[in-house]
């Protein structure tokens, strides 16, 4: 892994993200990323010994691991731009929802090496959670170098591809609803009379103090929910409304929704 090089196409959130955790772990040498984006302002200063290449091709044929970090509408117009500079020692990596590692195969014009992830924005704080897809000719080796960037900086799994979907719901999407969680107990905490402060710090506390629970505790979540939850004190009397209001059932939507979206999205 020192002699090869890992290019970013695209410095968005999501590069951002993977870039800084695999840093911040210490995964990569910095010296060992390229960087290119069509807006050059964006690669300025992320990783300051980092080559800027001058375009998606140039980038493309410096290095090994090509990290597909564009817009999921971009990727025809990127992986054209570049097809003729994949080799097959190129390892693509695809972060888009919807784009198949076979329809990636199909705009290159051959079996080129492919991993889909799906990582989500925490890997920025190094507690990323992804998934990853890989087949023929990707090498276990070149596998687990690739999950080795998630998994420095968080939680990596391997599934099956007919199983993302679901993933991009779970895990891509799903940080959004938390912080919208997150965002109407504060603004109902305000609306209550506690200050923004002190709402935003018990409630920043708690989500971070509960997902230690699950992470820690060895408990099931329906053990910790009944820890929590005294007969006919506060804690039921809430559940019980959130029973009333559809909680359940808006959850489930939301994940069906981004589910079918990411459906929508496959070519």
């Amino acid at each position: 892994m020192e002699t090869v090089r890992f290019g970013f196409i695209g410095v968005g959130n999501i590069a951002c993200a993977i870039v800084k955790g695999i840093l911040s772990a210490g995964y990569i040498n910095p010296d060992r990323i390229s960087l290119y984006d069509v807006s050059a302002e964006k690669t300025q200063g992320l990783v300051p010994k980092a080559e800027i290449c001058r375009s998606a091709a140039a980038l493309t044929r410096s290095c090994k691991y090509v990290f597909l970090t564009v817009k999921p509408q971009v990727y025809p117009a990127v992986l054209k731009e570049i097809r003729s500079f994949v080799t097959t020692d190129t390892c693509l990596i695809t972060v888009a929802a919807g784009r198949t590692i076979e329809w990636v195969k199909e705009q290159v014009g051959f079996d080129c090496k492919v991993i889909r992830v799906m990582p989500n924005t925490p890997l920025m704080v190094g507690c990323g959670a992804s998934a990853l897809v890989h087949a023929s000719p990707v090498t276990d080796s070149e596998f687990e170098t690739v999950k080795g960037c998630f998994s420095s900086c968080g939680v990596a799994c391997t599934v099956e591809e007919k199983n993302m979907d679901t993933v991009t719901a779970v895990s891509g999407s799903s940080p959004a609803f938390i912080f919208r969680f997150a965002r109407e107990l504060i603004r109902t905490a305000v609306s209550h009379g506690l200050s923004q402060a002190d709402a935003q710090r018990l409630v920043f506390g708690t989500l971070l103090g509960s997902a230690r629970m699950i992470l820690e505790s060895g408990r099931s979540v329906e053990e910790l929910i009944r820890m929590v939850t005294s007969p006919n004190g506060t804690t039921e009397a809430g559940l019980k409304a959130m029973d009333q209001a559809g909680f359940d059932q808006a959850v489930e939507r939301a994940v069906e929704a981004a589910e079918q979206r990411s459906v929508e999205l496959r070519i």
